[in-house]
């Protein structure tokens, strides 16, 4: 690897983490949303569904991040009762399912031993990123995340941030992604590494174990 690469800025949802079972997930959101807010479980569904709706519609027209209180506040909006009991609701949920992507954890805890780490996440709540790294005994230097920065990558906000942070240069990081938002490094010289082959970065590797085989024999 080539010396001058002392930072590795890693995407959270897909790289590193996943929802287990997308189907459970939702029957899972619908159950708690039905308990608190009085209505039937498809109808309860019907309202996080079009929830998700406007506020992917937001971000997608602005890059600005909706966030979980939000997400919680349009729900309420469209069916009534307590903000605050919805947003539990879809935190537990999002915490009920939220695993490992295959050695995820193994790659993150050797690469926080030999670079500077940031995780830089679209995420509604900084919460699953930090209950992730404790449940599976790992830590990163940086936490960029789109709840609290109010910007969703592809937005150089993000990428910058997480330089400043770690006191690094564009040239001297590398983004670790899986989407076509993660290439938004590109704009400020950061190289992009996708895993999976759902967009082309500048390099791309089938699996993290992969990618840090190919550090280890480029070190």
């Amino acid at each position: 690897m080539n010396a001058r690469v002392r930072a590795l800025l890693i995407d959270f949802f897909g790289t590193l983490a996943e929802v287990d079972d997308e189907r459970s997930y939702l029957e899972d959101v619908a159950a708690g949303l039905s308990s608190v807010l009085g209505v039937s479980s498809d109808k309860s569904l019907e309202y996080f569904m079009e929830a998700r709706r406007l506020a992917n519609a937001v971000r997608e027209a602005s890059l600005a991040e909706i966030t979980v209180d939000g997400q919680a506040a349009l729900i309420t909006a469209l069916a009534g009762g307590d903000w605050r009991s919805v947003r539990a609701v879809l935190v537990n949920a999002m915490l009920n399912h939220l695993v490992p992507v295959d050695r995820s954890p193994e790659f993150l805890m050797w690469a926080s031993s030999r670079f500077k780490t940031a995780i830089i996440s679209n995420i509604t709540c900084r919460c699953y990123v930090e209950e992730f790294l404790r449940r599976v005994g790992a830590s990163v230097d940086v936490l960029v995340t789109s709840d609290v920065v109010r910007y969703r990558k592809p937005h150089r906000a993000m990428f910058r941030i997480a330089l400043k942070r770690l006191g690094v240069r564009p040239e001297e990081a590398v983004m670790v992604g899986d989407d076509d938002v993660d290439l938004g490094a590109r704009a400020l010289g950061i190289l992009t590494v996708v895993i999976g082959d759902k967009v082309r970065g500048d390099l791309n590797f089938s699996s993290l174990a992969e990618f840090r085989r190919w550090l280890e024999e480029a070190g």
